[in-house]
Formats: C-alpha cells, structure tokens, sequence
C-alpha cells in the first residue's frame, strides 16, 4: 500500500454512508487523499496512531447531545492541535455547530455544499493553520 502524503489527506468522519462517499469523490477528483471514518470511538483510535492530515470534516450529528469529546480529544494531541476542524452542518444543527465550535472547532459548511466551497474552506483554514 502506497504511503498518503499528508499534506493531501483529509480525514472525514461522517454518519450517513452516500454523504461520505460524495464528500470521497469530490474531494478525491481534486487531487485529495481521503480517509473516512463512520464513527467517534474508530475515529479515536485512528488519531492515537496516525499522521495528523490536512485537514478534518466532522458531521455535526456526532455532537447531537453537545457531545463534543472526539474535538477535544483531536484538540489535546500535540500533533493535532492546530489541524482545521470543519463541521458539515444542516440549517437545523446550529445549536449543535455553536457548540462544537465552542469545543475548538474551526468552523463549519452548511450542507448541500459544493466542491469549490469544500475547496475554499480547505485552503482558507490550512493556510492559517501553517501560519499558526
């Protein structure tokens, strides 16, 4: 198996199995390597181990209950700390959105998205994260 250039891999950890496989083929017809997870605690175990990536997506249903521990775990890594966290959201999941950016997420993007708003937040955030 090849080994991923980090500074293309995206790690995106989404619920619904068709959103995470538009979000694989969008990202990946760019250029991206994409590296998926269906869950928070498969999610944890990875992070332990892995090269910190580019940059992550997190589907807002997993902070359903405000529970926001996978950002804070992601947050609490030395490594991690400054990887762009972004929150795939739903107009509903604001309550939800405010408190995993409270928790250190960087920001979100309302679904239905596009490729060029995923490829702008990518660019926007990992800038700033380099620079940080």
């Amino acid at each position: 198996m090849p080994v991923k250039n980090t500074q293309k891999t995206l790690l995106v950890i989404e619920k619904d199995a068709h959103t995470a496989y538009l979000l694989n083929y969008m990202l990946t017809r760019e250029g991206f390597d994409v590296i998926t997870s269906e869950s928070c605690e498969t999610t944890r175990d990875m992070i332990q181990t892995m090269t910190p990536v580019l940059a992550v997506f997190l589907d807002v249903c997993f902070l359903q209950h405000h529970d926001c521990s996978l950002i804070r775990n992601i947050r609490k890594l030395s490594a991690w700390k400054n990887i762009p966290i972004l929150l795939l959201a739903e107009q509903a999941d604001m309550d939800f959105v405010k408190s995993g950016l409270d928790a250190g997420a960087t920001d979100f993007i309302m679904q239905p998205f596009n490729t060029a708003e995923l490829l702008m937040q990518i660019e926007q955030h990992t800038q700033h994260s380099r620079s940080a």
